[in-house]
């Protein structure tokens, strides 16, 4: 008898709740500011659609979500999001107005072949310069679509079209990606010792061709995450004496993969707030039946600690080898472990058949978001652009391990912390472009540097 009455008591206390919960209706939505984005892009970000109801102690979180997605699409230089009551006391306007950015890029390619600048003055190898030329057409047909050429020569020749397409079917929840490259280039990393990369050089002859052609798949059923499948097939030919001593002359790899990521940050370049998860895995094929996997898991988390002056980034992410690591080529264990990276090691190749890594940031505001105002004779997609700047303060640790023989030749921090700390300073500016300058200290190999990095928003599916 006893539990009959609480859980009636408690279905009474359930109804009352629900009963004082107030509900709004959205009675319209409305865009203005795309001259070439097509509504149905810009309300894909939105959870609702009119006509639908929502709790109204919801409807500023909702609109905060609504503004961040738009934001991440990359396609907009500014994003406004205004709820305001209708006629009814009941119902609610969401009003979005955004500024579009310039979307057809026919560029100058002039870049170091390196890592950041901070490498490339350090191995003082001033004959890593790539330059050519690029197409990119983002928004193509005002669908988020990407439509890129790139021809690129010098230190790492690379050619190169590709296809992307988003938001198809009824629900717009599919989208496919193409893309076919080609690279090549007279020096190439042979192998690893004590974590420095050793070269290989043809004497001005090619030394290795690469061929990349994959297709995938991808299914978004939320805004905030996605589902992808691809296949990749690789022919890799090596053509040195150095090189062939640690791969095949011919490699030829089906590469089936799987990523899954859950993205709901303010921003994809310097995000402020939210978090992101991604895992990822890949298994490589080879024609030989010589087969290994790869799988790599990224946890990112951002939040504001005082007044939106002071902010917390940290990552956590784990990369592991499956398969007996001697038996992966040695070229595709330096691409896998290319990212195997913290602060102050941008000069180290960490190679392992797992990696694991925390890098924490402390960021504090020195400059709010400072717009100018361009003469009018400017085209308007480049006449606001904006500035804010940050002084980072970090601390990163890493660990890594590996079950191979002799593996101390090519990383002898193996089974050891890994640590560096460092500050310095952020320069966050006109479609999401970020210059990082910063000191570090690195720990393992006791020395002190300063590295320049700069991000930009690439973000591709292949």
């Amino acid at each position: 008898m006893r539990r009959f009455l609480l859980a009636y008591v408690l279905l009474i206390l359930s109804a009352c709740a629900f009963a004082q919960e107030k509900y709004l209706h959205i009675s319209s939505i409305n865009i203005s500011g795309n001259e070439k984005t097509k509504p149905q892009t810009i309300l894909r970000e939105f959870r609702y659609s009119v006509g639908d109801s929502l709790p109204e102690e919801r409807i500023d979180v909702e609109i905060h979500n609504f503004s961040d997605n738009l934001h991440r699409l990359m396609l907009f230089n500014n994003v406004e999001v205004l709820c305001s009551k209708s006629d009814s006391a009941s119902s609610v306007s969401v009003d979005v107005n955004v500024v579009e950015r310039w979307y057809y890029w026919v560029y100058p390619i002039l870049e170091i072949a390196d890592r950041n600048l901070t490498s490339y003055f350090y191995y003082k190898d001033f004959k890593k310069i790539n330059y050519g030329v690029a197409f990119d057409w983002l928004n193509f047909r005002g669908r988020n679509e990407m439509l890129n050429f790139k021809v690129r020569l010098g230190y790492k020749e690379h050619y190169a079209v590709s296809y992307q397409k988003p938001n198809m079917g009824r629900n717009h929840w599919s989208g496919i990606w193409l893309n076919a490259e080609y690279f090549r280039q007279k020096k190439e990393i042979a192998y690893i010792s004590e974590c420095k990369p050793v070269y290989a050089d043809n004497e001005g002859r090619y030394i290795r061709n690469i061929i990349d052609v994959g297709a995938g798949y991808v299914f978004r059923p939320h805004v905030n995450y996605e589902f992808s499948l691809s296949l990749t097939y690789q022919n890799v030919r090596s053509r040195d004496s150095l090189l062939l001593v640690y791969v095949e002359g011919l490699q030829q790899y089906m590469i089936p993969s799987f990523t899954f990521d859950y993205d709901n940050r303010d921003s994809k370049v310097a995000p402020t707030s939210g978090i992101r998860a991604q895992l990822g895995a890949k298994v490589f094929v080879d024609f030989d039946a010589n087969t290994f996997a790869f799988a790599s898991l990224v946890m990112e988390y951002n939040t504001s600690i005082y007044h939106d002056r002071l902010f917390y980034h940290g990552t956590l992410s784990h990369r592991q080898i499956f398969g007996s690591y001697t038996d992966v080529p040695m070229n595709m264990r330096i691409e896998l472990c290319r990212e195997n990276l913290i602060r102050g090691f941008d000069y180290y190749y960490i190679m392992s058949q797992n990696f694991s890594a925390l890098q924490n940031t402390f960021s504090i505001k020195l400059l709010d978001r400072c717009d100018f105002s361009l003469p009018r004779w400017i085209p308007k997609k480049f006449r606001e652009p904006y500035i804010q700047i940050y002084a980072d303060m970090f601390v990163d640790l890493a660990y890594c391990g590996n079950f191979a023989p002799n593996i101390k030749d090519e990383n002898p921090l193996v089974q050891k912390p890994i640590y560096s700390t460092g500050a310095g300073l952020s320069f966050e500016t006109y479609y999401d472009r970020v210059l990082k300058v910063y000191a570090a200290y690195n720990g393992n190999f006791n020395f002190f540097g300063v590295f320049v990095d700069y991000v930009t928003p690439i973000y591709k599916k292949f």
